[in-house]
């Protein structure tokens, strides 16, 4: 299986105070944004950090997650479930957008596979 680093993301409690920080305060520019997700970037063409609107946060130690990109998400995650790895739920899937499979490393921290579906 082939992956290619793609973001990191956050969850925030309040998207427009994040946007101001991230874009405001450290000169990020804005890249992607869709109701209850926006992505920055600081560099063009680079990765990105990914702010997801959530009231309370999925862990309760924060953190980010790590965002693997993939070519065919139903092909990795077989591959790293016959390799022992144990994904939490199915694969989630915004239509036209992306699919995203959750995942955590051997000491608890979140990754995510995501395969891309918009039309670069």
């Amino acid at each position: 299986m082939k992956t290619q680093f793609l973001l990191a993301w956050y969850e925030v409690p309040d998207l427009d105070k994040a946007k101001a920080f991230y874009g405001g305060v450290l000169g990020m520019e804005m890249v992607f944004e869709m109701p209850g997700w926006v992505e920055l970037s600081p560099v063009k063409g680079g990765p990105n950090i990914g702010l997801a609107l959530k009231d309370a946060p999925l862990s309760s130690s924060g953190g980010a997650t790590v965002v693997l990109k993939v070519a065919d998400i139903h092909e990795a995650r077989a591959e790293l479930t016959g390799q022992g790895v144990e994904f939490e739920g199915e694969i989630e899937e915004y239509p036209g957008v992306v699919r995203l499979a959750i995942f955590r490393d051997p000491f608890g921290n979140r990754l995510q596979l995501a395969q891309e579906l918009m039309q670069q």
